[in-house]
């Protein structure tokens, strides 16, 4: 048996639809060059391909030979294990392409934001924690480069629809421009309604 159960105080002409909006904001903020670069690297190191196969195991997603980064999706938005360009990418076009057909768009909101940032640090510890809150032991670093890449994902289409996502990466450079080491890849938490 089946039951449909509709509950309403009027008409349905008392329904307001919020506006559709798709909206999107990139800044890449370095002082110089050679920071600008140090951006460009930390977006381009992709980890181990067999640590994204490890977090795919349970969601059956297939990862791909190259340009790897999302371990997960829901409601056809893929989630990100790292911050790379291929990531940055992706939802740049999505909301692009939310934008260019906001009629058939199954979301009434989406907001994507992506921030990178260069500092440099005499010392630097790393995170005591790792994507998923665990405790780590954190790593000194001496006359280091840090750069932080901020990404954030927000789509909603009801009030028991929508997902939120925040990711990033810190990636630790030498005074040479050398990688050396990467933080805060990894599975996440996701909100999602």
């Amino acid at each position: 048996m089946v039951a449909f159960v509709s509950c309403n105080n009027g008409s349905d002409n008392d329904l307001e639809m919020p506006e559709r909006s798709y909206t999107k904001l990139i800044e890449r903020n370095s002082d110089n060059t050679f920071e600008a670069e140090l951006i460009t690297k930390a977006e381009s190191y992709y980890p181990p391909r067999e640590d994204l196969i490890a977090a795919t195991e349970w969601s059956g997603m297939e990862v791909p030979e190259t340009d790897y980064w999302y371990y997960n999706h829901f409601d056809g938005v893929l989630i990100p294990y790292c911050i790379t360009t291929e990531a940055i990418d992706y939802y740049t076009t999505l909301i692009d392409d939310f934008n260019a057909n906001k009629e058939d768009v199954f979301f009434i909101t989406a907001e994507f934001t992506y921030s990178a940032n260069v500092s440099f640090h005499d010392a630097y510890t790393s995170p005591d924690k790792n994507s998923r809150g665990e405790t780590l032991d954190p790593q000194s670093f001496e006359s280091v480069y840090v750069v932080t890449l901020d990404l954030y994902w927000m789509d909603y289409c009801g009030p028991l629809c929508a997902m939120w996502i925040e990711k990033q990466r810190i990636a630790v450079f030498n005074e040479s421009g050398e990688l050396l080491e990467v933080f805060m890849d990894g599975t996440i938490s996701v909100p999602v309604s």
